[in-house]
């Protein structure tokens, strides 16, 4: 516009000269550049209407992505290129114009990058811009990308309303290469409304390909929505159906979750994470190309898998360097730890314990066997009931107006603790109050002594149970060689700060070396030497096995407490993958009607499992003699409020016999 202006300007001023006399030589020059001011006059004026024309294209376009943002923003962040902006108009409208929370990011810091991506795309930049942009996002499967194609750097569209859909397409697999689904590409059209492109990459024609553009929705300029109902942006829609695709699916050995088993030609896999794969393709219908490893820090590959390279990388190295797609098993965060990767629905605990040779215990002392029946607050409370019975005996027994004779002190503690104990005693109180309470108070000691006789009586009727060690704090008394894995050591010795018995248990620790587990349980039963730090379900698993074999002759014992606890998942995914949000859903569900838990209980059987111990002896707590507790208060109620009779009736008595008195006199 600014050299049309310049042009006219000059032609002007020609005119001006040639209005002036000149020499008929230059007439032929004066009446051409006459005709170029008449020409450039029109074409000032046309610019001057295209001008026009495309500011109002613009403040409509720029409403419409607005309009577009705020149905699918929801609550992220709006994030804008700085450089993109700066050349675009419609970017600088944009940025102007927006009311939800909007970000200026570079390209070449891009780590805030997480929200809805608005790219500004001409459609004569290469098709490579991006993909350096793309590599360097941070991995997050809830951003969304918006691709504003064409002229709208410009603000406007042409008349022609011919799409490339090639280098749409070109677009789409750059965005593909780094697995981000949630794109579409706004392409604005000469009548003002705008056409939605996206891609599929599983399909019945294709697997793992962007292939070509689909127009899934038509902004109408005339009505500001969607002409369609189809949403533009989702993960599940496109995921929901994976149309038998193969995705490479690494299964790692934790037992009893995923149990492996390697055969002469091949694996054979079993345990609920077996059936929660399963499961997964038949829902999300892919098929599993699946690889097997043991092992949990070097993992070492079963031959012939999906997995060529066969190294021994974690478990995590291989799902975050796309090397898989995803992995099952059983994965915590102290074993499987990496960055760039998450685990799916972490919603069971994995209780880290001992495993050691049962029947190590000591045995305890012949007293000991006397006050173990009760817990130490139900002996507080025997004791304070016999105390309170004295106190409440005594008087009672001294303000009795029933009581010929009144009891000593002395006495009446034998007479409390002879009634408790169940020892035969004539005398019989003449006071209703003290009759009340001690109805009350032989029935509560009935039952407490009953049940004190009946644990004596089973010490000799019930073999007593093989003395078990069943804390840390026991265990590092003995002499035992305790091992670990070495990812367990990092977490004791981090942890050493805490305690005494963790500072200890440091320097006795000894990791374990890389071999099959199953050969530590069986020297822990046949030299009994050994105890090993492991998950509690590992253990219980492997005990189940060598019990069977040495025909339930040698037991392993695991202790009751959880020394570390760790949050478990059954899938590790690489962060943003596309996959994350569809899995997710389908664990939840299977969580939350019980059927996760139901395929877990058909593992492992704990009840099932002779001579593991997994609880202590029981012992009468307070809580098993709250009835008895209840029947003593109730008898101290009953004897006050006769208590209080009696007083009422022994003034009545007094009264009465006074007024006997002055009518005998008064006659």
């Amino acid at each position: 516009m600014k050299s049309a202006t310049v042009a006219t300007a000059s032609t002007i001023a020609v005119v001006l000269l040639c209005s002036v006399s000149v020499p008929s030589g230059h007439q032929n020059v004066c009446r051409a550049a006459s005709a170029e001011s008449r020409l450039d006059s029109r074409k000032l004026q046309r610019d001057l209407m295209l001008d026009g024309d495309h500011q109002a294209r613009l403040l409509h376009l720029t409403r419409s992505v607005n309009s577009i943002i705020d149905e699918y923003l929801g609550n992220r962040p709006v994030v804008m290129f700085a450089d993109e902006v700066q050349q675009s108009e419609l970017g600088q409208r944009l940025l102007t114009d927006m009311t939800h929370p909007r970000l200026l990011v570079s390209q070449a810091d891009l780590r805030q990058a997480n929200g809805l991506l608005v790219y500004l795309r001409h459609w004569d930049s290469p098709s490579t811009d991006y993909e350096t942009v793309l590599g360097r996002l941070p991995s997050s499967d809830h951003s969304r990308h918006m691709v504003l194609w064409g002229g709208v750097r410009d603000g406007y569209a042409t008349n022609d309303d011919r799409v490339d859909l090639h280098r749409i397409q070109v677009m789409f697999e750059a965005f593909w290469q780094y697995q981000l689904i949630d794109v579409a590409v706004l392409v604005p059209t000469s009548t003002g409304s705008i056409r939605v492109y996206s891609f599929n990459p599983y399909t019945g024609s294709r697997c793992n390909r962007a292939g070509p553009p689909i127009m899934i929705n038509i902004w109408s300029g005339w009505t500001n929505t969607f002409v369609k109902p189809n949403r533009v942006f989702g993960l599940d829609d496109k995921l929901k159906n994976l149309h038998r695709c193969p995705l490479k699916c690494l299964g790692i050995h934790r037992p009893p979750v995923l149990t492996v088993v390697q055969t002469k030609t091949s694996f054979e896999l079993s345990g609920s994470g077996l059936r929660i794969i399963d499961f997964m393709q038949q829902y999300m219908n892919f098929t599993g190309i699946v690889s097997i490893a043991y092992g949990h820090v070097g993992v070492h590959f079963i031959p012939e898998t999906a997995i060529p390279d066969n190294d021994s990388s974690p478990v995590g190295g291989k799902v975050k360097n796309r090397k898989v797609d995803l992995a099952f098993g059983r994965f915590t965060r102290i074993f499987d730890s990496e960055s760039d990767v998450e685990f799916i629905k972490e919603d069971q605990m994995d209780c880290f314990t001992w495993g050691l040779p049962s029947g190590i215990g000591h045995d305890p002392t012949l007293w000991i066997n006397y006050i173990a029946e009760f817990s130490l607050v139900t002996w507080i409370f025997i004791m304070l009931s016999i105390i309170l019975a004295f106190i409440v005996v005594v008087i009672l027994s001294q303000l009795s107006f029933q009581n010929s004779i009144q009891w000593s002190p002395l006495f009446v503690l034998f007479y409390t603790y002879g009634t408790f104990i169940g020892a035969p005693i004539q005398i019989t109180p003449k006071s209703y109050t003290l009759q009340v309470f001690l109805t009350n108070w032989l029935l509560y000691s009935m039952v407490v002594t009953n049940a004190y006789q009946a644990y004596l009586g089973s010490l000799i009727t019930i073999p007593q149970t093989t003395p078990e060690i069943n804390d840390q704090h026991t265990l590092l008394k003995t002499n035992l060689n305790l091992v670990g894995r070495q990812q367990m050591y990092y977490l004791i010795n981090s942890s050493a700060g805490s305690s005494s018995d963790f500072r200890a248990l440091v320097d006795r620790y000894q990791i374990l070396p890389p071999e099959d587990f199953g050969y530590i349980i069986q020297r822990i039963l046949m030299k009994r030497d050994t105890a090993v730090l492991a998950a509690k379900r590992e253990l219980i698993f492997y005990a189940q096995g060598y019990t069977k074999k040495f025909n339930n002759s040698k037991h392993l014992h695991i202790l009751p407490k959880c020394m570390i606890e760790s949050y478990s998942s059954t899938f590790m995914l690489r962060k943003g993958s596309p996959f994350r949000h569809r899995i997710s859903t389908i664990m939840s569900r299977l969580s939350e009607t019980g059927i996760m838990q139901q395929w877990d209980r058909t593992n492992v059987k704990e009840e099932m499992v002779h001579g593991i111990v997994f609880t202590e002896d029981t012992i009468l707590s307070i809580s098993q003699f709250y009835g008895a507790f209840i029947i003593l208060f109730f008898g101290l109620f009953l004897g006050f409020c006769t208590f209080v009779g009696e007083i009422f009736v022994f003034l009545m008595n007094t009264y009465n016999r006074k007024q006997m008195k002055r009518l005998q006199f008064l006659n």
